[in-house]
């Protein structure tokens, strides 16, 4: 159960949620810019509104100019998850 729910979740408890890495089976949005306040902000929603496990970290890209962009990369184990956040973040709505 999410920690707004009131139970602790044993993956924050072990810090496992937030995983190092971005895995090839999680579900992946992006935002497109990279902003550390930004990062802090919805990382601490998820902890707060979600349940398991996620990546959130910086990605690069290249555009149509084959421009180097930096953005942010946020993927989830659950696809549900990854649909609950895009609707329900408010940090995704200031774009």
């Amino acid at each position: 159960m999410s920690l707004k729910g009131g139970n602790p979740n044993p993956l924050n408890y072990f810090d496992l949620r937030r995983v190092e890495f971005s895995p090839p089976h999680f579900k992946y949005t992006y935002v497109e810019k990279y902003n550390p306040t930004l990062i802090t902000n919805i990382d601490g929603w998820i902890k707060k509104n979600l349940n398991n496990r996620y990546y959130l970290g910086q990605n690069i890209t290249l555009d149509k100019n084959n421009t180097i962009i930096y953005n942010t990369k946020i993927g989830f184990e659950s696809e549900k998850e990854l649909s609950f956040f895009m609707i329900a973040c408010p940090y995704l709505q200031l774009r």
